[in-house]
C-alpha cells in the first residue's frame, strides 16, 4: 500500500531532533456573567421600525473591464439551472470584497484556532491544549490569516472590519465604553441618528480564557448596497487580550436564528431574507490566497458569480437547517503517480467561514493522518506532521459531497512550524469534533460555496484562482 511505502521513505530521510515538553500551568476559563459589564441606558417602549432597502451609489472598487463577471438570473436560480444575467449594482444584489491580514495577534495560531473552534461549537478542549496556547505566543509564528469585510453601523455609517461568519449568529463590535479596546475602532452611539438603546447583557467566553462582553443596542447595519435598520448588535465594554490584539473589530454572523449568544434574536441573515431584501435569498463565498493588496475574495449577496468557479454547482440539501450543515459522503487521498486511497470518514459536516481549520472527531482525524507519513497526535500540540508532507505525498485531499469530489491540495494542510521541533508543522486537520465535521477556510480556499437560505441547501464547485 502506498501509505506504507511513503512512510518508509520519509523515515529514511528524517530524524526527529527534539522532544515534546509539556508546559506547566493550569487551564482556565472565563464566565462573562462574572465580568464587570457597564450598564447601558435603557429605552422604554422601544419602537420597532419598518425595514427598507436602500441602494447605495458607486462602483465596486475591485471590479474591472477585464474581469467581467456573469451571474445567474432569479428564474434560473429557483430551478437550480445555470443562466447568465448582468449588473453588480442591480437592486437586491451586492458584493463585499474580503481582505486577508496576516496578524501577529494571539487569536490566529493553529493552537489558538483549534481551541476557539471547539469552544465556539460547544465541544470539549483538552487541558494541555489550553496550556500550550498560554505558553506559545503567536508572534513567534506569524502564520495565521484572518479574513474580514467592511461593514457600516449607524447613520451615517461608521465602518468596521468584521469577520463574516457562517458559523455564528451574532453581530458584535467594540463600544465607546470599552477602555481596553484601543486597537479597535469603537462604535459611537452619539454619532448615529438611528441608534436605539436596549441594554441586555451580552457576552461570549472561550475555554482558553478569551472573552468579550457588554450590552445590546439596535441600529442600522449597512453592507454593500443594503441597509438594514433596527438590527440587534452586541457592544463590547470589555474583552480579553486575545481580542484586544486582533485585527478584526468584531463579527457579523451569517447563520440561522438560534445560533447566537444573544438569546431570542433574529440574525442578520434571517432579517434580510424574511424581509425580501435580496433578489434571491442566497449569498456566495469566494476566498483565495491574498494578493499584493491583501484582497482575498468576496461575498456576493443575492446572486452567483459563474466566473469564480469551474463546471457545474453541486446542490446539496442541509442536513440540519439550524447550521449550514450538509452530509459528507466520504474523504480520500489522491496521490500523484500512485492513485486514490479512500478513508473511512463520512457524516454531517458544517461549512464554517469563521473557522480556519478542518475539524473531525478523534477516530476520523486518526484515519486521515494515517495517510500522512510520520504524522502523530501530540498530547500537547495535537496533530502535527512533517513540514514537507506535500512533497512526500504530492496530490490532494478530496471530499465527496453530493456524489462529486471537491479537492484541497495537500500543501494547504501544512500549517506553521512547531516551536522546538525542527521539520515539524501543525496540521490543518485537527480532532475534537463530536457529531459533525467542520469544514473551514482550508476547504473554502479551494471551493466556491453558495449558501441558499431560501431552499435550505448549499451549492459547491471548484474555485477558479
Amino acid at each position: 500500500m502506498w501509505r506504507n511505502l511513503t512512510i518508509a521513505a520519509l523515515a529514511f530521510d528524517m530524524l526527529l531532533a527534539a522532544a515534546l515538553v509539556a508546559p506547566q500551568g493550569p487551564p482556565h476559563g472565563t464566565n462573562f456573567q462574572d465580568l464587570d459589564v457597564l450598564n447601558a441606558p435603557l429605552l422604554d417602549g422601544l419602537p420597532i421600525a419598518g425595514l427598507e432597502l436602500a441602494a447605495l451609489g458607486g462602483d465596486d472598487p475591485k471590479s474591472s473591464s477585464q474581469d467581467a463577471e456573469k451571474s445567474m438570473s432569479a428564474a434560473d436560480l429557483k430551478d437550480g439551472a445555470e443562466g447568465t444575467a448582468s449588473g453588480w449594482q442591480e437592486n437586491g444584489t451586492f458584493k463585499i470584497p474580503v481582505t486577508a491580514h496576516k496578524s501577529t495577534g494571539g487569536r490566529v495560531s493553529t493552537m489558538a484556532t483549534r481551541v476557539r473552534t471547539l469552544q465556539k461549537h460547544m465541544l470539549d478542549v483538552p487541558g494541555k491544549w489550553l496550556q500550550a496556547v498560554e505558553k506559545l505566543p503567536v508572534k513567534e509564528y506569524g502564520f495565521g490569516i484572518e479574513y474580514y469585510g467592511e461593514v457600516g453601523v449607524g447613520t451615517p455609517p461608521q465602518i468596521f472590519k468584521l469577520d463574516l461568519d457562517t458559523g455564528s449568529g451574532d453581530v458584535w463590535l467594540a463600544g465607546q465604553q470599552c477602555q481596553v479596546c484601543s486597537r479597535h475602532k469603537k462604535f459611537n452611539p452619539s454619532k448615529s441618528s438611528t441608534y436605539k438603546a436596549e441594554g441586555r447583557k451580552w457576552g461570549i467566553s472561550y475555554g482558553d480564557g478569551s472573552f468579550a462582553a457588554g450590552y445590546t443596542i439596535r441600529d442600522t447595519v449597512k453592507i454593500g448596497n443594503l441597509t438594514v435598520p433596527n438590527q440587534v448588535i452586541g457592544l463590547a465594554t470589555n474583552e480579553s487580550h486575545a481580542y484586544q490584539v486582533d485585527t478584526v473589530d468584531g463579527l457579523l454572523g451569517l447563520s440561522y436564528s438560534g445560533v447566537s449568544f444573544i438569546p431570542g434574536v433574529t440574525t442578520f441573515l434571517d432579517n434580510i431574507v424574511e424581509n425580501s431584501y435580496l433578489k434571491e435569498p442566497i449569498f456566495s463565498v469566494y476566498i483565495k490566497e491574498k494578493d499584493e493588496n491583501d484582497y482575498a475574495g468576496e461575498y456576493l449577496f443575492g446572486d452567483i458569480d459563474r466566473s469564480r468557479f469551474s463546471g457545474e454547482l453541486t446542490w446539496v440539501p442541509l442536513h440540519q437547517p439550524k447550521f449550514w450543515e450538509i452530509m459528507l459522503d466520504g474523504v480520500s487521498f489522491n496521490v500523484d503517480g500512485i492513485g486514490k486511497e479512500v478513508m473511512d470518514i463520512r457524516g454531517p459536516a458544517i461549512i464554517d467561514t469563521g473557522t480556519t481549520l478542518i475539524v473531525m472527531n478523534d477516530e476520523q482525524a486518526t484515519e486521515f493522518h494515517r495517510g500522512i507519513p510520520m504524522a502523530e497526535n501530540s498530547d500537547i500540540y495535537g496533530w502535527i506532521m512533517p513540514c514537507n508532507a506535500d512533497q512526500v505525498v504530492p496530490g490532494n485531499l478530496s471530499f465527496t459531497i453530493g456524489g462529486n469530489d471537491f479537492s484541497v491540495p495537500i500543501k494547504n494542510l501544512v500549517r506553521e512550524p512547531v516551536k522546538g521541533l525542527d521539520g515539524w508543522c501543525f496540521s490543518a486537520v485537527t480532532s475534537g469534533a463530536s457529531n459533525f465535521i467542520i469544514l473551514g477556510d482550508v476547504f473554502l480556499r479551494s471551493n466556491y460555496v453558495v449558501f441558499d437560505r431560501g431552499q435550505a441547501r448549499v451549492g459547491i464547485a471548484p474555485s477558479k484562482h
